[in-house]
């Protein structure tokens, strides 16, 4: 990848203009799949990535869907080990997953740039870290399915165990039905412990005071097309809302919406057209209603590479009035 943005210093502070240059990046990740039984799968993500600045920043709302801050260092960034029981029933266990891999339906199917239009709005019902967990879901032949899981911060922690008392905790159930051209689905994350996380949020909104409990709903859609090559495209929508315990009046709930469109097969096969828009999850008492939208093109090389160029821009941002960033970004991958 190779981008840069403008703005990015107001949002950061910094006064030497390092956020704002010209940047190159790379990721490089290798997914290792295991099964022992054939149904079954021991999942092993080898990833490592050079990313810094604007590109791994949450609040920026440049974080790139590719953007790995890995310091040139190959690190097992994802394990865990999957198996059915039954026909309908799966399970996840692992020392190094996200809750979001282990929903039974599919919130979102927008290809987004940045990180923040992932899932429908990576905000407070689906923003997810990476550590311990356990999970279960459940799908129907008649398109339902459900799921519930749990993630605990207890790895490499000295005070903090599985589900402790004083381990963060984020547990989200799912409830959805889909079918071949369209899907709704209801998230309810419960986080405990001063769990927070949110890459499509302002200051204010990802903030969790100390040990404090949150509860999250999430409610996504998306229909597509029956044929791809047309003006209409598929459109995946999010609403997220957050109500913090204990908080103060003003400060207790935060919100944010979320749409993405798709056009694919427009001007060569396996083209992609892309547009995302929302607000990033807010507080009640913020003075501002932020903005954050992507834009891009992207087309295929051959069967193995990409190209993908995208603009997008924030105001308000990081819930201040005027800091605003505008960038664009062109991305190559080569998947083999």
């Amino acid at each position: 990848a190779i981008g840069a943005t403008d703005g990015a210093n107001e949002l950061t502070g910094a006064a030497d203009g390092t956020n704002e240059k010209l940047q190159a990046a790379y990721v490089y990740q290798m997914n290792l799949n295991t099964s022992f039984t054939g149904d079954d799968n021991l999942y092993v993500r080898l990833k490592t990535g050079n990313g810094a600045n604007w590109t791994t920043v949450e609040e920026q709302g440049g974080y790139l869907v590719s953007g790995k801050a890995g310091s040139d260092t190959i690190k097992v960034d994802k394990i865990w080990y999957t198996f059915p029981v039954g026909e309908r029933n799966t399970f996840w266990i692992g020392p190094e997953i996200e809750n979001y891999y282990m929903h039974a339906t599919t919130p979102s199917i927008y290809s987004p740039t940045m990180k923040q239009f992932t899932l429908g709005g990576n905000a407070s019902a689906y923003g997810a870290s990476t550590n311990s967990g356990f999970g279960w879901a459940y799908n129907a032949d008649n398109g339902f399915a459900v799921s519930s899981n749990f993630v605990s911060k207890q790895t490499n922690s000295a005070t903090t165990g599985l589900l402790t008392n004083e381990a963060k905790t984020s547990w989200a159930t799912q409830v959805g039905y889909t079918k071949p051209q369209y899907s709704v689905s209801a998230m309810l994350n419960l986080k405990y412990n001063g769990w927070s996380d949110s890459y499509f949020g302002t200051t204010n909104g990802i903030a969790r005071s100390n040990a404090a409990n949150s509860t999250n709903i999430g409610l996504r859609a998306w229909w597509r097309p029956q044929e791809t090559g047309t003006a209409t495209p598929s459109i995946s929508v999010g609403y997220d809302t957050s109500e913090i315990d204990g908080a103060s009046s003003g400060q207790s709930t935060t919100d944010m919406f979320f749409v993405g469109m798709n056009w694919s097969d427009m001007f060569s096969a396996d083209d992609k057209i892309g547009l995302a828009f929302g607000q990033p999850q807010t507080r009640e008492d913020d003075t501002v209603d932020p903005f954050s939208y992507e834009a891009y093109y992207q087309y295929s090389v051959n069967d193995s590479t990409t190209l993908r160029t995208t603009v997008f821009g924030n105001s308000d941002r990081d819930g201040t009035a005027g800091n605003d960033n505008n960038g664009v970004v062109m991305e190559t991958t080569f998947k083999f």
